[in-house]
């Protein structure tokens, strides 16, 4: 039998490099500004050639630090979401921090499973985006109470519970009003309204903005123009398709997967974008700007929400200042999918 190759230690990779161990740990974390370069490639390369790798449970040991940052979101396969972590990885691993992810599935039992796991994983802090279930009476209690008894220091991004927990989150009743009072702008004065689920607070709040804005004019929302569902493509048909026998003539969609549903309900229709039904999305999703008539959107500030979320959770964990809840502005992007009338 082939025996298990010993795993190279710090001593071994000083012995390689001629430097002590203090040293090697020294450059192996960063702290070694006084050492001369030569000197800081001769560990490197002893480092390459023995393939040693950091313990880094012994470390978290000496330092109580994992660098780790536990990250909790509803639906990785939300383009939103996704392009939420990418930007969290990217800002953390700029101060030397590294995330592991969990994604709920919008279940509430497994928001609470997973701030369970990261906290006995002992990750030094943790970013949450709490499912839509976890978001409703029957858990919320629950979840703040698991958030107290692990200890961990935590913000909400995008959702969250109305309270002071620090937040980081899209100005959404402003950033909807800002494009409902384009589509008016433009004439259209029978406007709907296609929903996600009015218990995010991202749902709820673009629709204070619609109503806002066609109220400062002295027009309505009736129900009959408001469609509640999910944040996908067969929401975006159906309530496309139930606005269209509405006569309404245009659509503010809250994401733009719901957006696509309606073009997609409009081509059934067998009409058109934008000479007879304005569609207005939100988040500037990756194909927006690629439709036969590209899409009006509102961009959302994906890289500013994380860079925002890395440096509140960071300063967060070192007890530094006060807690803090950002709240930034979407961007209107005017495309081609409305018409004035």
């Amino acid at each position: 039998m082939i025996g298990r190759t010993k795993k190279p230690t710090v001593k071994d990779v000083a012995a390689l490099a001629g430097v002590s161990a203090t040293t090697v740990s020294l450059v192996l974390n960063g702290k070694g500004e006084g050492i001369p370069e030569m000197t800081r490639d001769r560990v490197r390369r002893a480092v390459k050639e023995l393939h040693y790798h950091s313990d880094f449970t012994a470390r978290a040991m000496v330092t109580r630090k994992t660098n780790l940052i536990g990250v909790v979101i509803p639906d990785i396969s939300n383009a939103f979401f996704a392009a939420c972590v990418r930007h969290l990885q990217v800002a953390l691993s700029r101060h030397g921090y590294d995330i592991l992810l969990c994604n709920s599935e919008e279940r509430a039992e497994n928001d609470l499973h997973y701030i369970r796991l990261l906290a006995g994983r002992n990750v030094d802090g943790l970013i949450l985006t709490p499912s839509a279930e976890a978001l409703t009476e029957k858990y919320e209690t629950e979840v703040k109470r698991t958030l107290a008894e692990v200890g961990l220091p935590y913000l909400f991004l995008d959702r969250y519970y109305r309270g002071d927990e620090p937040k980081v989150v899209v100005d959404n009743a402003e950033s909807s009003y800002r494009a409902a009072k384009y589509l008016i702008e433009c004439g259209h004065k029978k406007i709907g309204a296609v929903a996600g689920p009015f218990i995010l607070n991202s749902s709820y709040n673009r629709l204070k903005g619609l109503r806002r804005a066609l109220e400062e004019k002295g027009l309505s929302l009736p129900d009959e123009y408001i469609v509640e569902g999910k944040y996908d493509i067969e929401t975006g048909i159906r309530g496309g398709e139930k606005l269209i026998a509405a006569d309404v003539t245009a659509i503010f969609a809250f994401s733009d997967v719901q957006a696509f549903g309606v073009y997609e309900s409009v081509k059934r229709a067998g009409r058109k974008v934008p000479e007879d039904i304005s569609i207005v999305g939100f988040d500037d999703a990756q194909y927006s700007a690629l439709l036969d008539t590209p899409l009006t959107t509102m961009r959302q500030p994906v890289k500013s929400l994380a860079e925002e979320a890395c440096r509140i959770v960071l300063a967060l964990m070192e007890e530094k200042g006060e807690v803090e809840n950002v709240q930034l502005p979407a961007e209107l992007i005017i495309r081609s999918s409305v018409s004035r009338i």
